[in-house]
């Protein structure tokens, strides 16, 4: 879902004027004025009402991790966690809302194994033959193997990337690595989600009813972002009383850095996330900083960052609070173990050689220097790759492998790649006690 409401923590002065612009003068938009009036300063409490649409987004995708599930309503983990909790009360009325008014509608978990997604390719092939669908209104979000992250793309855009006849780069594009498709802002299709509103297989309206519906839709999500937008100037001034002014004002300059970063990764969401726990801490050091109030900390920052515009960090953001608030509640430690973090490489650590490739692909891969080495000076743990033709993403490629191999040298049966052998493992033995009770079970009959 594209967000077009930037949170404030994130704005430098300069950067507000561009974000004014953004919005017609007919539009929701709230303007610095309407922020700072007595009624704004007076809010006790902001309440994003949940509507039904959302309430079935989150029953139907539960099993989802509660990031997840953050980073697609525009909603703080807590905030999804209490929802859910009264969605699955039966004394509650938001369980009656769903469960009776919009029982028609609704899939239940059986529902969901006997239906089928319709695929990304059958989507694509309506949207570009339909006489109703205007290609130019749609984007297509897929995912980048080598980056790790999603990019939108028009439908319309050319293949130059892609080898093949295909000059359209969507049909060009693996449909593995297609993860949603939009209506201009509204989401049609995605795959994780099992939503399909161009078909709509999955029970919900047909691409006629969205195109026809999509001016009210865009209506109550202009209301919604102003009610976020009053929710933002609570919660910075929340998150303000807690660090005081200096390392609020510390807060504003790393999220700025980290928002405008064109080259930030994961490491530098984990270390955001950090800092900003170390100002928490920080502003606490002289008095003692209970677990409820490191808590609502953390749950105040999830609320900010679920209604970031950009849909990757903002969803990477909210997995690292996630984790933080597991990390704290965890007294057992076994959190932590299973969310071990890999080693951070020095590039002064690293011997890079670029040397001829060998085996399939001809002289573009046996008569150029594509194949890197990366040797781990301090560790000596070394890595080749060879996997592309393209040395830059071989050399992105090798960098991630390298960390794997330096997490196990480094932290042995605690690695990533231990704990997952050992998932497996692990898996593969309950299934194989549960088979011979079965066995036991039916001989007995």
């Amino acid at each position: 879902m594209r967000c077009i409401i930037m949170p404030m923590l994130l704005f430098q002065r300069h950067v507000v004027h561009s974000f004014r612009a953004i919005y017609r003068p007919t539009t929701t938009a709230l303007r610095a004025a309407d922020l700072d009036n007595e009624e704004t300063r007076a809010m006790d409490n902001v309440y994003l009402a949940w509507s039904e649409e959302d309430d079935k987004l989150l029953y139907e995708n539960r099993n989802l991790p509660p990031a997840k599930l953050s980073s697609v309503l525009g909603r703080g983990i807590n905030g999804v966690q209490r929802r859910l909790t009264k969605l699955t009360d039966v004394d509650s009325a938001a369980y009656a809302r769903l469960f009776i008014k919009g029982k028609d509608s609704l899939r239940t978990t059986d529902d969901e194994n006997k239906e089928r997604l319709t695929p990304a390719q059958e989507i694509l092939r309506r949207i570009k033959w339909d006489p109703a669908c205007n290609s130019d209104d749609f984007t297509v979000l897929h995912y980048d193997r080598i980056d790790e992250t999603l990019h939108e793309t028009p439908f319309n855009a050319e293949n130059m990337s892609i080898k093949g006849k295909e000059r359209q780069f969507v049909f060009a594009l693996p449909e593995h690595r297609i993860e949603q498709i939009k209506y201009r802002e509204r989401t049609v299709w995605d795959k994780q989600l099992r939503l399909d509103l161009v078909f709509g297989s999955m029970g919900g309206s047909t691409i006629d009813q969205v195109t026809a519906t999509y001016d009210e839709w865009k209506s109550a999500q202009d209301e919604k972002k102003v009610a976020q937008m009053k929710l933002q100037t609570l919660v910075l001034g929340k998150l303000e009383a807690i660090l005081e002014e200096s390392r609020m004002d510390k807060l504003k300059e790393m999220s700025s850095s980290l928002l405008h970063d064109a080259k930030r990764d994961s490491s530098n969401v984990r270390d955001y996330v950090k800092s900003a726990v170390g100002l928490y801490f920080d502003a606490k050091k002289n008095s003692a900083a209970s677990q409820e109030g490191f808590h609502d900390f953390l749950h105040l920052l999830s609320d900010l960052a679920a209604l970031l515009p950009d849909e990757s960090l903002r969803e990477g953001l909210l997995k690292q609070i996630e984790v933080s608030i597991l990390r704290s509640s965890d007294t057992s430690g076994a959190t932590s173990k299973r969310s071990v973090e890999l080693p951070e490489l020095n590039e002064d650590d690293i011997e890079e050689k670029f040397v001829k490739g060998s085996g399939a692909g001809g002289q573009k891969v046996n008569k150029t220097s594509n194949r890197v080495i990366l040797l781990h000076s301090p560790t000596g743990v070394r890595v080749e790759c060879q996997d592309t033709r393209s040395l830059q993403q071989n050399r992105k490629l090798a960098r991630k492998r390298l960390r794997s191999k330096v997490d196990e040298f480094v932290n042995g049966n605690s690695s990533r790649a231990s704990q997952a052998v050992k998932k497996a493992s692990s898996k593969k033995a309950r299934n194989k006690a549960r088979a011979k009770r079965r066995r036991q079970k039916k001989a007995e009959e």
